[in-house]
C-alpha cells in the first residue's frame, strides 16, 4: 500500500509541476508594439499578455503578436492582451531576435581597414528581398526570379568584390562605381537555393553567405516569422529598423 501511496503522491507532484509550467508559459507570452497612435502605449516596447491596454475608438496599434505575425489592432479595445492573442503559441525565435535587436540596435555588419574620418555616414538601411550585403556573414532570403544585387555600406570611391561558389567551382567579379551602393550579382556565378558563397573584398575578412530562395515574397504580416524560420537575421533587423519609414523592395 505504501507503494501505491507513493505513486499517488508522485502523480500529484507531477501534475502540480505541469500546472505551474503551463502557467509560466502563459505568462511568457507577449507582443512587441511597432507603431502606436495611443499616447499610453509606447512603440518599440514589449508588453506581457497579462497586461491590460486601452485603445480608444479611432486609435490603433501595430504589433508583433506572439505567433510572430504582425497585426494592426484598432480601437475600441480595453482589457488584457491575451484577449487579442487568442491562445497563440509564442514564436521563441522571433521574440529572441526582437530582444537581440533591442539590445544591439541591430548592429551586425563590421568593416576593417583604415578609418576615413571625412567619409559621409552610412545611408539609412533599406529592406529588400534581392539585396545581398557584402559585409555580413549568414543567411540572406531572396525571392526567386528577382535580379540580385550586391550592396556595400558606403558609396565613397570605387569598389570591387569576388564571389566564389566553391561547390560549383565558379567565380565572378563585381565592381562599384564611385557614388554607387549596389551592383549586379556576377552572371558567372549561378544563384543556387541554399547555396553558400564566399565573398572576398579587399582589406576585409572573407564572408560566407547562404542564399535562402523563396518562391515568392511572404505577406507583410508573415515577414518576420518567415525571416526567422529561414535564419535571415540581417534582414530581420533591417525590417525592424525600417518598418516605420518605408516598405520592402
Amino acid at each position: 500500500m505504501r507503494y501505491a501511496g507513493s505513486a499517488c503522491a508522485g502523480v500529484m507532484l507531477l501534475a502540480a509541476v505541469l500546472a505551474a509550467s503551463g502557467t509560466a508559459s502563459a505568462q511568457e507570452g507577449r507582443i512587441y508594439v511597432i507603431e502606436s497612435t495611443v499616447s499610453s502605449i509606447q512603440a518599440g516596447k514589449e508588453y506581457a499578455l497579462t497586461e491590460s491596454l486601452t485603445i480608444p475608438a479611432g486609435d490603433s496599434i501595430r504589433a508583433v503578436m506572439p505567433s510572430g505575425k504582425t497585426q494592426t489592432i484598432k480601437g475600441p479595445h480595453s482589457g488584457p492582451l491575451s484577449d487579442l492573442a487568442k491562445g497563440q503559441k509564442l514564436n521563441d525565435r522571433v521574440f529572441a531576435w526582437i530582444k537581440s535587436f533591442l539590445d544591439t540596435g541591430g548592429a551586425q555588419e563590421k568593416t576593417t581597414g583604415a578609418a576615413r574620418s571625412a567619409a559621409p555616414p552610412p545611408a539609412s538601411p533599406v529592406f529588400s528581398w534581392h539585396a545581398v550585403p557584402i559585409s555580413y556573414d549568414g543567411t540572406v532570403c531572396v525571392v526567386k526570379g528577382r535580379t540580385l544585387e550586391l550592396v556595400r555600406t558606403s558609396t565613397q570611391g570605387t569598389g570591387r568584390a569576388t564571389i566564389v561558389d566553391i561547390e560549383k567551382a565558379a567565380k565572378g567579379d563585381a565592381r562599384w562605381e564611385s557614388g554607387s551602393k549596389s551592383t549586379p550579382w556576377p552572371s558567372d556565378v549561378a544563384v543556387r537555393p541554399d547555396g553558400t558563397f564566399t565573398l572576398l573584398v579587399p582589406d576585409q575578412p572573407a564572408r560566407q553567405v547562404t542564399l535562402s530562395v523563396l518562391e515568392q515574397a511572404p505577406n507583410a504580416e508573415d515577414t518576420l516569422s518567415t525571416l526567422a524560420s529561414r535564419g535571415c537575421k540581417h534582414q530581420f533587423d533591417t525590417w525592424m529598423k525600417t518598418q516605420a519609414k518605408g516598405k520592402a523592395s
